[in-house]
């Protein structure tokens, strides 16, 4: 998707959201669930698009998983790679950081890192990088085949855009980080650029909840609207690491 493209998709997505239907969780095997008429006044309307799905993956201690071996859990699932040097360090930390933030609610969250990055990005690779973010972040890694499933599932594209002035390979990819549910539905978007506060109050409301939905109440609504401003500004920024396919 060029800039341009992606800057309407966006700018439609955060109308979108700041029209009050962002809370809604999408069923693995179907269409969006409808939250409660009672408790939201009105049936709301489902997500604009579906994000995640099934993979089958390579964790970074060498064993086979798939998306229900984390059935139970929230997960918080970033694409990136491990010799990314701009939004990959910043939307890591700040994940993490909303982890410990959560305190002992944070156990019910599982951090993911999904590799765009197949050839470099080994099982030895990753088990020697994700242990410095995060003690609890899970390293992915797979085939080509298997990782370009994952990230078509999570609507992330990644492109080899040159090299680093070390000689390295630098990739654009989708950098949000996305919030599943323990059902394996979809719950949010989370800008990689959101303070550590705002995104821990926001998971916090999903795990208060116990759905992968929020109310339209207006502190939601008033959330809805940073992150959808926040979203709006990467896209109209639109350095190629930036970008992700909405």
């Amino acid at each position: 998707m060029n800039p341009f493209a992606m800057s309407l998709a966006t700018l439609a997505l955060a109308a979108w959201l700041l029209g009050g239907n962002a809370g809604m969780a999408h069923d693995a095997n179907g269409p969006a669930a409808a939250a409660g008429d009672a408790e939201a006044g009105g049936p709301d309307a489902p997500f604009p698009f579906d994000i995640g799905g099934p993979f089958r993956l390579t964790d970074h201690r060498g064993r086979e998983v798939s998306d229900r071996d984390f059935r139970g859990s929230y997960l918080l699932v970033f694409f990136g790679y491990t010799n990314c040097e701009r939004i990959c360090p910043v939307g890591l930390k700040r994940m993490v950081e909303a982890l410990e933030l959560l305190g002992e609610e944070g156990a019910r969250v599982q951090p993911l890192l999904v590799t765009v990055d197949p050839t470099r990005d080994t099982v030895e690779a990753l088990a020697a990088y994700v242990p410095k973010i995060h003690p609890r972040l899970i390293g992915l890694t797979g085939t080509p085949e298997q990782l370009a499933a994952a990230a078509k599932a999570y609507r992330v594209e990644s492109e080899d855009v040159g090299t680093s002035w070390k000689g390295e390979p630098v990739l654009a990819h989708g950098s949000y980080i996305t919030l599943m549910g323990p059902d394996g539905g979809f719950a949010t978007l989370l800008p990689p650029v959101l303070d550590a506060a705002t995104m821990a109050k926001t998971i916090r409301k999903y795990l208060s909840a116990q759905v992968t939905r929020i109310r339209n109440t207006g502190s939601v609504i008033a959330e809805r609207a940073t992150c959808a401003v926040m979203m709006l500004a990467i896209s109209l920024a639109s350095p190629p690491i930036w970008r992700a396919r909405i």
